[in-house]
């Protein structure tokens, strides 16, 4: 059994681990060929070219930051938008094509849906409460005392709970570290030895910038 989780209702990743998805290798939907091909469905294509304001056939962070909207409808902010650029951006331009935004708006529309479902009382955010639960069912066994960690470190607007954004940032780091773990758990028993080189190392690979 895994010690600390395989999210079952997170994004799916091409093949299982223990620990969480390894989110730099998403495995989301299916290629598309091209801007404005047949294949495209015309809903991720219409919405790709609303965001595509410079009309270059690719997205950067800043034009994704102005259609990312929390549920009271702030916006994302440009480092999340940088890192969720950064996870399907397969040659490292900077900018993602049709093909990468498919993948990246099934990838935003999934955690929506997993984001919905645990906000029980229908406020628009994540409290210490439902977060707790979140984790449990996601397949973190992790205690009240980290759930009030993670809201600190990611409640942006100070109000002890997590908007949207601030909840997609934390399953990544969920499943970021929890895979880095899981490499040095080669027993799978919850248990790993880290020398301080290699702590900082993961430490640094899964710091929000």
């Amino acid at each position: 059994m895994a010690y600390y989780g395989q999210p079952q209702g997170a994004p799916p990743p091409g093949h299982q681990q223990p620990y969480g998805a390894p989110m730099g290798q998403p495995q989301y939907g299916q290629q598309m060929p091209g801007y404005g091909a047949p294949q495209v469905d015309p809903g991720v294509l219409a919405w790709f070219q609303s965001v595509d304001q410079d009309r270059s056939g690719r997205i950067s962070a800043l034009e994704l930051q102005q259609a990312l909207t929390n549920n009271d409808w702030s916006r994302f902010s440009i480092s999340t938008c940088y890192a969720m650029i950064g996870l399907f951006d397969k040659d490292f331009s900077g900018t993602i094509d049709i093909n990468e935004f498919g993948q990246l708006w099934g990838f935003i529309n999934q955690w929506r849906q997993v984001f919905n479902s645990f906000d029980s009382d229908r406020s628009g955010n994540i409290s210490h409460q439902e977060l707790h639960r979140a984790f449990e069912q996601l397949g973190y066994r992790l205690s009240p005392g980290f759930v009030n960690v993670a809201l600190y470190k990611f409640d942006t607007g100070m109000r002890r709970s997590l908007t949207f954004e601030g909840f997609i940032n934390c399953c990544m780091m969920l499943q970021q570290t929890s895979y880095h773990f899981q490499q040095k758990d080669t027993r799978r028993v919850g248990q790993a030895q880290y020398n301080y080189e290699e702590f900082m190392h993961t430490a640094v690979l899964c710091l929000k910038p």
